[in-house]
Order: structure tokens, then C-alpha cells, then sequence
């Protein structure tokens, strides 16, 4: 009704001018019903787009739960004690207890320390045959472990990861969940660029361009000569991975109608949800040393090449710029990829359509009009538009308090899984299985429900009450297994993938075009802000106690359904291309 409203005043004054074209005949160009009649709104050519986009965009994010396996450490000793340790078969914890404090031993310090002695003329059959050795007591000076350390085999641990090669425990334990902290602000950045990119530039070149940024970062990862370059080569890996991922989510809402939305959603969510990380539990599996499993699971970055020579621009985008001539071939190439063969009144019909959009392109040149909204329009684009533009800044404060809790558990939960006491690749697959329910339950809810703010109300409902059984009765009870807590954290990770598949259709349909990618980004990328200080909420398991994070992401929930509460509603029917006011 507003865009309608918008249209009959734009026309007015339109008539008032001569001829003048703001908004001459935009209902003409009115993507969903040409999509409808006359493209196809679901055809091949979305279809061959979105697999397209689905095989070339790969997750990262949760590298870190292979990366950061590391199982317990210990000093390393010189080479005639661990050569005595090993001819005598004594286990890993076995050695750890006698060099230095061990069992009265918890938290970050534990096998950092071994005694201050001089190694290489210690009796060592001595040594290791005195369980009450006067060593034993707390009067023996001790020392760092001047020759590096030495992790436990553990077959529920990744073998060759990071934390190993560059030793980032003990005094540097923190580098940890500081590394993943940076390349969540990477991923903060991604998503803000790239939607104030998306809106200035187009999607396509900004997609494009974070792409080729992604695939040197890759390169840069896997040939990290030290622990620097790996964590900075990571944050910029974030900014292009989520960059890419937020434009080409945009691109495909707007290349389709609010019925077909969430199918085509889905196909991008089990590609980088499901398929993603069940190959990188597979590589990890099969590939032992974290730079050649990283280089191959990042191999399908190389087919965004493709993206030079098939990607399209966004028709509404185009409208939105005034460029409606070029908006019009974008669909006549849609309609040529989803019709096999041209009918005689469709290609009548493409051809007037075009001949239009001329006309139209040659008024918009002329139109002083058109000048004074560009010029407006950069002066009003600045970076923050979506929360200081009265018009849009409630959605989008509202939006954003709702995204920061869903996002901060969502990382949080598949950063959780090295913590977990269980196989990390069983934890890592199970956590990758979650995508397939949950895009199914997005898919269903948004293809049969009109309304997008109900489902995800009820869905954020239920993540509240299962998130908080399980982190409650493991702080409490502080059982053995952690077969509860395993089971409510994949069911919370299935309905939180649920409601973030939701988000990322219903959030782009509260903006217009013009600000859509903007405003988008903008949201993702301080709602990462969550994800941030989410791996230094799951430190709070080793501080607190086992299980108390899950508890805490339960009671963020509280707060997220507040903010949907004040949230506007909307369809996805005819999205507008601007908005109400120049």
C-alpha cells in the first residue's frame, strides 16, 4: 500500500513536471509480477544461480573446532627422559605426574610446570620409582617448560592442529579464544562491507570482489609461517567469506518471489550448513595435519570463478539506480535460461518492455530531478544510514537485538564442540547433520505460513526452554556423560539454524532495494559482535563450571523475544525498490 501510495505521487508529480520519469511507469517494471508472467520465478536459471553459489561458498567460521583440538599437554623433557619413558611404555599421565604438578593441578596451568632440576644427572629409575619422591612437595622450585610440550595421543582430538604447532598454551592459552575472537571481527567487517558495498557498487562486483579477497586469504592461511600472520589471515578470510555469503543470500531474494524464497534459501543453507562442515569433519578425518585438511576443504573457493562469467546483477538493484535498461536485459537473459523456446507474444511482449526501458533511461538522463536524488543519496548513503535514518533506524535496532542472541549461541554452540567430552568429529558432523532438519523446518514454516514473524516467534520459544534444560541440569547435576548436554545442544542447533534461515529472508524484506544489502550487512555485522564474546563465554565452562554457557546463550532468548515482539510483520510480496522519502 505504501509503495502503491509512493507510485500515485511519483506519477503526480511526474505529470507536473512534462515528463518528468522519477517514478514514470515503475509499476510497469514491477519485478515480482515480470518474474510471474514472464520470467519464471523459479526456473533453471535461479536454479543453476543458486548451485552455483551453494558449491562455491564454503563455512570457515567453525574451523577452530578442529583447529583448537588440543588434548592435554605436558612438559617436554630432554631427550634421556623421554627416551627412559618411552623404553619403559609409561603412559602420557603417568610421566606428567611425576616431572611436575599434575593431579593437584587444574585449569590453564596444568602441565606448565615441571620441577627446576638438572635433567640430564637425575637417577631416573629412582626418580620414577618413588611414588612419596621429595620431589613431590611444594618446597621444589619449579619452572616453565623451557623445550616446548608434548600433547596426549587422543583419538577425540584433532592430531596436527593449530594449537599445537604454534604452542599457543599455558601463558598463551589466551591467543586461543582471541584468534577465533578475530576472525569473528572479520566476519563483523564482511558483513558491514559488503552490504554498503552491495548497495553502492551492485551485488555483483561486491560478491566478485570478496571472493578473489577470500581466495588469496585461503592461500595465506595454509602458508602462515607463524601464529600473527595465521589470526590476521583468518579476520580477513572472515570479512570476504561473509561478505560473499550475505550478498549472495540478498542476490538471490531478489532474483525470485516471497513463495519461492525460502526453497531457494534452503538449497544455500544445506550447502554451507550441512555439505561445508560435513566435508571439513571428513577432511579432518581423513587429513591429519591442519594446513593440507584446510587447503583442500577450501578448494571449493576456485569455482567462484564462475561468478565472473554467469553471475547477474540484481534487476532490482538496477531499478533502484535508475537503470532500467539494464534491469530489463537481466530478465530477458532469465527468461532465455528458463524458457526453452521463445514464444512469439512473449518475445513481442520483451521487446516492448525493452523499448520502455529505453524510452525510460533516456528521460532519467534528462531529469534534473534524477540528479538531485543521486546527489542526495551519496549525501545520505553514509555507513550508518540504517540505524540514523529515522525511517529505518527501529527496524533495525530491533533486528539487530534480535540477531546478537541467536548468532552469539549459534557460533557459540559449534565452538562448543571441542569442549564437549566426546569424539570432535562425531560432534563436528552431528553439529553439520543439524542444517538438513532445520532448513526443512525453515522451508515448510515460510513456504505455508504468510506471515514471517509468528514461525520464528515460536521457533525462538523453543530454543529457549531446550538451551535451558540441558545447560541447567548439567550445571547441576555435573554428570559423567555428556550425553544431555550432546543431545540439547544439536536440537537447539537445528531450530537456531532454523531461525537464522528465517532471519536471513525476513530481515532483507523489511528494506527496500536500495538499502536492502545496507541495511542487511549493516545488522549481520554487529549482531557478530555476538559471536565475539561468545568464545570467551564458552571459557566460563573451564572457570564456572562444565555446561554453565549453555545456561547463559538460554537466557539471551528471553531478550530476543521481547524485541520480535516489537518487530514489524511483513509477507515478502512486492518488495520495494526505494524508499518513501528521496
Amino acid at each position: 500500500m505504501v509503495e502503491n501510495k509512493m507510485e500515485t505521487a511519483e506519477i503526480e508529480e511526474g505529470r507536473n513536471d512534462c515528463e518528468q520519469p522519477d517514478g514514470i511507469e515503475r509499476a510497469r517494471f514491477n519485478v515480482d509480477r515480470l518474474l510471474n508472467d514472464l520470467v519464471g520465478p523459479c526456473g533453471l536459471w535461479q536454479w543453476s544461480l543458486v548451485t552455483v553459489m551453494a558449491l562455491s561458498t564454503i563455512s570457515v567460521s567453525t574451523f577452530p573446532v578442529f583447529a583448537n583440538s588440543a588434548s592435554q599437554h605436558r612438559c617436554r623433557m630432554e631427550d634421556r627422559v623421554e627416551k627412559f619413558a618411552f623404553d619403559r611404555n609409561f603412559t602420557f599421565a603417568y610421566i606428567a605426574s611425576y616431572i611436575g604438578p599434575w593431579t593437584n593441578t587444574s585449569g590453564q596451568m596444568k602441565g606448565c610446570l615441571r620441577y627446576d632440576l638438572d635433567w640430564n644427572i637425575v637417577n631416573l629409575t629412582e626418580f620414577f620409582s618413588d611414588r612419596d619422591s621429595n620431589y613431590s612437595n611444594t618446597s621444589v622450585p619449579l619452572e616453565s617448560c623451557p623445550l616446548g610440550y608434548i600433547h596426549e595421543e587422543s583419538a577425540i582430538h584433532y592430531p596436527g592442529n593449530v594449537v599445537i604447532e604454534f604452542e599457543t598454551v599455558c601463558h598463551k592459552a589466551w591467543l586461543v579464544p582471541a584468534g577465533t575472537s578475530v576472525y569473528m571481527t572479520g566476519m563483523l567487517f564482511g558483513f558491514i562491507l559488503g552490504g554498503w558495498t552491495g548497495d553502492r557498487f551492485g551485488r555483483r562486483p561486491s560478491i566478485i570482489f570478496f571472493s578473489i579477497l577470500e581466495l588469496i586469504c585461503d592461500l595465506w592461511t595454509c602458508l602462515s609461517p607463524n601464529y600473527i600472520n595465521y589470526v590476521l589471515a583468518r579476520g580477513i578470510t572472515g570479512i570476504g567469506n561473509t561478505a560473499k555469503i550475505a550478498l549472495n543470500n540478498v542476490l538471490m531474494v531478489e532474483l525470485t518471489v516471497a513463495r519461492h524464497r525460502s526453497t531457494l534459501n534452503a538449497v544455500l543453507a544445506i550447502g554451507l550448513n550441512f555439505v561445508s562442515r560435513a566435508m571439513m569433519s571428513l577432511c579432518a578425518f581423513t587429513i591429519p595435519y591442519w594446513r593440507w585438511f584446510y587447503a583442500v576443504y577450501v578448494s571449493p573457493n576456485l569455482l567462484t570463478v564462475a561468478y565472473i562469467f554467469y553471475l547477474p546483477e540484481s534487476p532490482r538493484w538496477l531499478l533502484a539506480r535508475n537503470r532500467v535498461s539494464e534491469a530489463v536485459r537481466v530478465l530477458q537473459t532469465g527468461y532465455r535460461i528458463n524458457h526453452r523456446k521463445v514464444s512469439p507474444d512473449d518475445q513481442k511482449r520483451l521487446d516492448d518492455l525493452m523499448q520502455e526501458a529505453l524510452k525510460m533511461d533516456s528521460l532519467l538522463s534528462n531529469s534534473p530531478q534524477v540528479h538531485t536524488n543521486k546527489s542526495t543519496k551519496k549525501i545520505s548513503g553514509s555507513m550508518l544510514r540504517p540505524f540514523t535514518d529515522r525511517q529505518f533506524a527501529k527496524t533495525s535496532i530491533l533486528c539487530l537485538l534480535s540477531l546478537l542472541g541467536i548468532v552469539m549461541s549459534y557460533f557459540a554452540l559449534l565452538l562448543y564442540a571441542r569442549i564437549i567430552r566426546t569424539y570432535v568429529y562425531l560432534v563436528g558432523f552431528l553439529n553439520a547433520t543439524t542444517a538438513i532438519p532445520a532448513t526443512l523446518i525453515a522451508t515448510l514454516l515460510y513456504r505455508y505460513c504468510r506471515r514471517r514473524k509468528l514461525p520464528l516467534q515460536i521457533v525462538v520459544t523453543l530454543i529457549l526452554c531446550i538451551l535451558g534444560g540441558g545447560g541447567l541440569y548439567t550445571v547441576i547435576v555435573q554428570p559423567e556423560s555428556d550425553l544431555v548436554l550432546t543431545v540439547a545442544s544439536n536440537i537447539g542447533l537445528i531450530l537456531l539454524s532454523s531461525a537464522l534461515c528465517m532471519f536471513y529472508i525476513y530481515v532483507p524484506e523489511l528494506y527496500p532495494s536500495e538499502i536492502r544489502t545496507h541495511a542487511f550487512g549493516l545488522i549481520l555485522g554487529f549482531a557478530r559482535i555476538g559471536s565475539i564474546v561468545s568464545t570467551f563465554v564458552n571459557e566460563l565452562d573451564r572457570i564456572v563450571v562444565h555446561g554453565f554457557p549453555v545456561a547463559v546463550y538460554a537466557g539471551t532468548f528471553v531478550f530476543v523475544l521481547i524485541a520480535l515482539f516489537f518487530l514489524s510483520d511483513t509477507t515478502g510480496e512486492n518488495l520495494p525498490d526505494v524508499s518513501t522519502k528521496g
